[in-house]
């Protein structure tokens, strides 16, 4: 069995464990409004998701947060200059209902004079709109970085970093902070100073494959930035549930977005999600590995890129073992072969467990054939003296697609992870 220990030295600059502990858990998952309603959002409807999640099985494997996105706001503030809701879309208000179904309450405010929908933005505002958070029992604050009237975003996020900071202390209350200023100036090296928990790396992830690849290769110089203590990468909404993405290109998203243990947050229209992508998103194994206690991100340890063949290998630890993602990058289906030594510095007998589709491949000390979804995949002996599996190939991995699978026993050579440099 692989033991890992590690020891995070994290510097926060004027921040206690009352505000960041919640970076020290594992990375959120809930649902947001945005991608699937922009600011057409009302009582009914989020009434409605409340209930999918709390009681179709989503709230069961960790989907906990609701997340009310830009377009909950009334247009102007109050006389005494706080935030309200829209009371023609909410008319009994926004606060209440998520909590009374054991589920979790986000909101979604902005760095700026007015949100990217136009509603008042918090600029200015941050110590009165962080108390009024808290008054409501806020756990999750998305603060985007729409009119910000050229003000840098570290000092315009640090501010409100100490507005919630202060809300909260000696509240026995944590929100978490969500930076959604979308990697234009940085923010993993200095989120965590700030009192963020996670941080947007990229854009906005839209429902076609070329954004989710973009979001994917940015990720391969940013893994260290992310992790259990630190906070996380967001890599923005999950979009499985929409038309525009092949079903095969879900997994590997999915996949992909739970190894570099980013935030779980869906943004599809739960009501139209059909039984294959819902049965994807409830994969308690795939979910397992975004919210291992080991809290360390996949990294990328090989890439070749070729027409119709590139492909890369990501390979990370667990906390009762280790996980690979074998991706075909290309057009046409091809093998992948998976060192154990090269790519995840192991020896010894290994079990190999398919995440995707659930089936334990078995404890394999000679050379094996296995038969899944009518290709073959095979386990090749190199050191045929010592019967000591050396690696794994898979065969047929469909084009955009992947194999996700979790090694579990074998010995770590040494404690150096072989992710590729870029530096």
């Amino acid at each position: 069995m692989i033991t890992w220990i590690l020891i995070f030295i994290t510097a926060f600059t004027g921040f206690t464990t009352s505000q960041i502990e919640v970076g020290y858990k594992p990375p959120p998952m809930g649902w947001n409004s945005y991608n699937a309603f922009h600011y057409d959002i009302n009582e009914a409807l989020i009434r409605q998701h409340v209930d999918i999640i709390a009681n179709q099985g989503y709230l069961a494997v960790g989907y906990r947060y609701i997340n009310l996105d830009d377009g909950w706001q009334a247009s102007a503030r109050t006389a005494d200059n706080k935030l309200s809701p829209d009371s023609s879309k909410f008319p009994s208000g926004i606060k209440d209902y998520m909590h009374k179904n054991g589920l979790l309450f986000g909101i979604f405010s902005d760095a700026g004079t007015q949100t990217c929908g136009g509603f008042p933005g918090s600029l200015d505002y941050e110590d009165t709109d962080a108390q009024t958070f808290v008054d409501w029992d806020v756990d999750y604050l998305k603060y985007a970085n729409c009119n910000d009237q050229g003000r840098p975003e570290q000092q315009r996020y640090q501010i409100m970093g100490y507005a919630l900071k202060s809300a909260t202390t000696g509240k026995n209350k944590t929100i978490f902070y969500n930076i959604c200023e979308w990697g234009t100036s940085n923010a993993w090296l200095w989120g965590p100073d700030v009192g963020g928990n996670s941080w947007r790396i990229s854009a906005d992830n839209n429902a076609f494959w070329p954004s989710i690849m973009s979001i994917i290769n940015s990720q391969a110089r940013l893994t260290e930035y992310g992790g259990s203590g630190r906070g996380w990468n967001d890599l923005d909404m999950l979009v499985l549930g929409f038309d525009y993405i092949h079903y095969e290109e879900q997994v590997t998203h999915y996949a992909f977005w739970a190894a570099l243990k980013a935030p779980l947050i869906l943004g599809c229209d739960l009501t139209k999600v059909n039984n294959e992508t819902k049965a994807l998103i409830l994969n308690e194994d795939i979910i397992s590995v975004n919210q291992d206690p080991l809290g360390l991100s996949i990294c990328q340890v090989y890439y070749r890129n070729e027409n119709k063949s590139s492909f890369d290998i990501w390979t990370g630890p667990l906390n009762d073992g280790y996980v690979a993602i074998l991706f075909n990058r290309g057009i046409e289906p091809i093998s992948i072969t998976l060192d154990f030594k090269e790519h995840c510095h192991l020896n010894g007998s290994i079990e190999i467990y398919d995440l995707v589709h659930k089936k334990p491949y078995g404890s394999f000390t000679n050379k094996y054939v296995h038969i899944l979804n009518n290709s073959i995949s095979t386990f090749h002996i190199n050191d045929y003296i010592n019967w000591i599996i050396t690696s794994y190939t898979a065969t047929d991995i469909p084009k955009h697609g992947v194999e996700f699978i979790k090694l579990i026993g074998g010995n770590n050579i040494d404690d150096i992870r072989p992710c590729l440099n870029y530096s």
